[in-house]
């Protein structure tokens, strides 16, 4: 992972700026990273900047991460963490067309009492997100695949594909071994409703660990793009409509969004007594509630001057009544705490942690202090209890967990 620290010129900084410099240390073409990224300039020292940022990690997913710091100087600065790997192979225009199923060499041949290890990106995520997370499941035994899917798909159908594929790849196998499935943020619904839908290849599924998923949706799918509403007179006509109308820029989108007909339709499937649940939840959130309160009245000024503001309330009423997503200690940034639990689900494990921290590397470390990722060290655990019979609770009986 590279860090970058790009200090702003009187509390500004200009995107093109931002591009250059990535593009210096990455070796890599200014131009195609700076379509990546909005337009105009930043200030640092606004009230709504960290909201805006927070947009675009989750529009980049694991491959850029942006955040407010502060230099030597005490004077404030951009922070970015990049992965050169998944910018160089991972792009808008190259995902994945298909459900690829990406496994170790030997995948098949491990222990009949060791489970296969399946693992779900998330939105705008890639398969290569759990690289670290495999790697540690390999050191201790497993054997691990990550899949990949196409954007632009119903969650449901997207379940249908991954089951079918992985049920390909596991005919030529003679054994019949248990899956455990690690699903992050909109891979854990994925992982869910293959699991838990009866229609579906998922008999060898012994265990189910979603990371940072919106069980009960995010109140991120429901607002309109919020660049277009910080970065003034960037609107185009199709922007426009799309703020206005709330048109939702794909299917995946429509299914987080609480209340969708997909989440009613999975939250009323029962749990599966034969299969131990877990879910990880961040509330490391880089906002405070103090802070949201200040980008809310922000908004709530710029309503009572702006008639456009005032135009698409309905469609930022979310941002203005709670976001609980935001909030550090109930929510990673993205995803709420009390919507990333499972329902009917009794192994719950808090983690103050931002909601791509959950999966992403943690940030070098020096060299005598060998620290363990909490989320990899929670999954190894319950993946090596899902050899043990289950205890017929939809989940452990440890009960809620906090790790730091």
């Amino acid at each position: 992972m590279i860090e970058l620290i790009i200090p702003a010129t009187e509390g500004q900084i200009g995107w093109k700026h931002v591009s250059a410099s990535l593009a210096k240390v990455l070796q890599l073409d200014q131009a195609s990273i700076a379509e990546m990224l909005p337009a105009g300039e930043i200030r640092l020292d606004s009230p709504v900047i960290s909201l805006s940022l927070l947009a675009i990690n989750l529009a980049t997913g694991n491959r850029l991460s942006f955040a407010v710091t502060h230099n030597e100087s005490r004077h404030p600065a951009l922070l970015i963490r990049c992965d050169p790997s998944l910018l160089r192979l991972e792009n808008h225009n190259a995902r994945a067309s298909k459900v690829i199923v990406h496994h170790d060499e030997d995948w098949l041949e491990s222990a009949a009492e060791r489970p296969l290890v399946l693992c779900l990106h998330g939105l705008n995520g890639t398969h290569k997100s759990f690289d670290g997370l495999r790697k540690n499941l390999r050191s201790c035994g497993y054997q691990t695949a990550a899949i990949s899917y196409p954007p632009q798909h119903q969650i449901a159908m997207l379940a249908r594909e991954v089951s079918k594929e992985v049920a390909a790849n596991l005919v030529s196998s003679p054994r019949k071994q248990g899956m455990v499935i690690v699903g992050h943020s909109m891979g854990g619904l994925i992982a869910r409703e293959w699991t838990n839908n009866a229609a579906l290849e998922n008999k060898a599924i012994s265990g189910l660990i979603t990371i940072g998923t919106p069980h009960q949706g995010s109140a991120w799918a429901t607002l309109p793009p919020l660049m277009n509403l910080i970065a003034k007179g960037e609107f185009g006509v199709g922007e426009v409509s799309d703020v206005i109308l709330h048109t939702h820029s794909s299917p995946e989108l429509r299914d987080i969004a609480p209340g969708s007909a997909f989440l009613e339709e999975l939250n009323a499937r029962d749990n599966r007594p034969d299969v131990r649940y877990t879910s990880v939840i961040g509330t490391g959130s880089p906002m405070d509630a103090t802070t949201v309160a200040k980008i809310q009245q922000t908004f709530r000024q710029l309503e009572s001057r702006d008639g456009f503001i005032r135009l698409i309330r309905p469609r930022i009423e979310p941002l203005l009544s709670g976001f609980d997503e935001l909030v550090g200690g109930r929510g990673d940034g993205i995803v709420a705490a009390e919507s990333a639990a499972m329902p009917s689900t009794s192994d719950l494990v808090r983690v103050d942690l931002s909601h791509f921290e959950l999966v992403r590397p943690l940030s070098a470390q020096p060299a005598s202090e060998k620290v363990t990722h909490p989320v990899w060290q929670v999954v190894i655990d319950r993946v090596a209890r899902c050899c043990q019979v289950p205890d017929g609770s939809n989940g452990l009986t440890d009960g809620d967990e906090s790790l730091t």
